[in-house]
């Protein structure tokens, strides 16, 4: 038989009418799944062997949830016991779709999954299983919901918050979750069934993906962010290591593909201990969240206490912001930079503890600088220090 692989970008549908005839399920854990399967109509019986690849990769689909990576180890054994085997896991089906191209028929079915059965199957097979999830939290009346599509890379192990290795200990979610709560949006959990996405490129899915994704899911916007952290090392001089971490955003309005905010930036913590990268990961997340959705504010990066090396950016004059306030303080001389005579760019250059720094493109220091002091609202101390504009926020050393 034939086994398709189920797509990533099918998602749980409610279930459907049972076909005539079929028995009701016992078991408690039933879950539809919509799956395709084909067959060559020369060959006899297509419309069996059609559906039993429609059962093959609805199942699959199931044991990438039920058992997420834990299931790879033991891929052979799957492949022969269950998934050979798929119509034993079937409790009822609905054909939803029919078409017949080229000699081959191709069914669209809502596959019922019995997964209590699946589930003492995998066990069976030594296959560790995840425990039932529970209900996701109502969502907020008014509020649009946003799948969060977040992949990690060079933090240890990659994580995501998306795909067969989905989690919800995935470094840097709480940070950029929380900021779309502030922005105004209601995170809703992203398909947990599919591969999981590679360690390449700066995204971790590119806009049709992410959009197919977040529409499984019902939520009206993707957001996209790929974060990566460099190896830890030495600072010179200093009795403390730093990682370097980068982030990439994209998001993305499902309905019309039309993106709505993106943006990339550089971060990094330092300190002492291990927890360093995690803590660069932090600090690249909220550098993120704070450039897309200035407005929401960011809250504060978990990074080591100790203060590090000024951040300095790589090209046009770079303006340290320093202090508690630094990500709204940002915000506003960035808007306002950008319409001073001269300048060409501002962009964000990177992030340290209670530190921005923004790198301006076509313009001096010394004429920065007096932009910055007329900026209303922003309570600070403005000096130029070998090159760079330093704003020294109220509270700030």
């Amino acid at each position: 038989m034939t086994r398709l692989r189920a797509s990533a970008l099918l998602g749980l549908v409610a279930a459907g009418a049972l076909v005539a005839g079929a028995a009701p399920a016992a078991a408690e854990d039933v879950a539809t799944y919509d799956a395709r399967g084909g067959a060559d109509e020369a060959g006899g019986d297509a419309r069996t062997r059609a559906l039993d690849a429609a059962f093959a990769s609805a199942v699959t689909e199931a044991v990438a949830e039920l058992a997420g990576a834990a299931a790879r180890a033991r891929q052979a054994d799957i492949e022969r016991e269950i998934l050979r085997r798929a119509r034993r896991f079937v409790a009822s089906f609905q054909v939803k779709g029919q078409t017949s191209v080229g000699g081959r028929l191709e069914l669209e079915v809502a596959v019922r999954v019995d997964r209590d059965k699946l589930r003492a199957r995998l066990t069976e097979l030594g296959v560790a299983t995840r425990a039932t999830p529970p209900p996701a939290p109502p969502v907020a009346a008014g509020k649009a919901k946003a799948a969060l599509l977040l992949r990690v890379v060079g933090a240890g192990p990659t994580y995501a918050t998306f795909g067969a290795a989905a989690s919800l200990d995935t470094p840097g979610l709480h940070v950029v979750a929380a900021a779309l709560d502030r922005a105004g949006f209601a995170v809703v959990p992203p398909p947990g069934a599919g591969p999981a996405p590679g360690d390449g490129g700066a995204l971790p899915v590119d806009d049709d993906g992410a959009r197919a994704l977040a529409g499984s899911v019902k939520a009206q916007v993707a957001v996209v962010v790929g974060i990566r952290v460099g190896a830890l090392g030495p600072v010179r001089g200093v009795p403390i290591a730093a990682a370097p971490s980068e982030a990439h955003l994209r998001v993305i309005d499902v309905a019309t593909g039309a993106v709505l905010a993106q943006a990339t930036i550089g971060a990094g913590a330092w300190g002492r201990g291990e927890r360093v990268p995690l803590a660069a990961v932090d600090a690249a997340a909220a550098a993120i969240s704070a450039a897309a959705w200035p407005e929401a504010g960011a809250p504060p990066a978990r990074t080591p206490t100790v203060e590090g090396p000024a951040v300095t950016a790589r090209q046009g004059v770079t303006v340290r912001i320093r202090g508690a306030r630094a990500w709204p303080a940002a915000a506003a001389l960035k808007a306002q930079l950008a319409g001073a005579p001269g300048v060409e760019r501002v962009l964000y250059a990177g992030v340290g503890a209670e530190q921005v720094a923004l790198a301006v493109i076509g313009s001096t220091a010394s004429r920065i600088a007096g932009v910055v002091r007329t900026v209303p609202g922003v309570d600070a101390r403005v000096a130029v220090d070998g090159g760079a504009v330093e704003v020294l926020l109220g509270g700030a050393r």
